[in-house]
């Protein structure tokens, strides 16, 4: 496989996309209505994460081709585990089986590099996500053209 086209890394705990809020507004002498709005902690890791990836793309434009997309969350081992546990979760041997889930973590880092690193989220197609522990947590993600990665049709049985 070759090299990605755009490598991003956002250092610190990996923060999963939350779920929309909703709100009621109720403005005087007129009807209420819904609006819906980002929690305050989703809004600011995608300020963070597309700070870094304006970086990563060092003034190239966003890319307009298919993408395939791959997303690790690196997230921190418990503290309370024994050194024998923290040792076997660093090594890979023990899964991040636990919340949130990884398609959280792909949705965040896709919301968060809309518009910088591609046009759009809906020229990517092939997402992968990886959810591991790790001594440093982080967010890596990596992009590839998808002709560029060999994938091929898959056999029918």
């Amino acid at each position: 496989m070759s090299d990605p086209v755009v490598s991003i890394i956002l250092l610190g705990d990996p923060v999963a996309k939350g779920r929309p809020r909703f709100r009621i507004v109720q403005p005087r002498g007129r009807p209420q209505f819904v609006t819906v709005y980002t929690d305050s902690i989703t809004a600011a890791y995608e300020r963070a994460l597309a700070a870094v990836a304006v970086l990563a793309m060092a003034g190239r434009k966003p890319l307009g081709v298919a993408l395939s997309v791959t997303v690790d969350a690196f997230v921190p081992i418990p503290g309370s585990w024994s050194n024998k546990k923290r040792a076997a979760a660093a090594a890979g041997e023990i899964h991040a089986i636990t919340r949130p889930d990884g398609d959280n973590y792909l949705k965040i880092a896709l919301d968060g590099c809309n518009g910088i690193v591609w046009t759009d989220d809906s020229i990517i197609v092939a997402k992968q996500v990886f959810k591991r522990y790790a001594e440093s947590p982080r967010l890596e993600i990596s992009v590839w053209e998808f002709d560029d990665i060999g994938d091929a049709e898959p056999e029918l049985l």
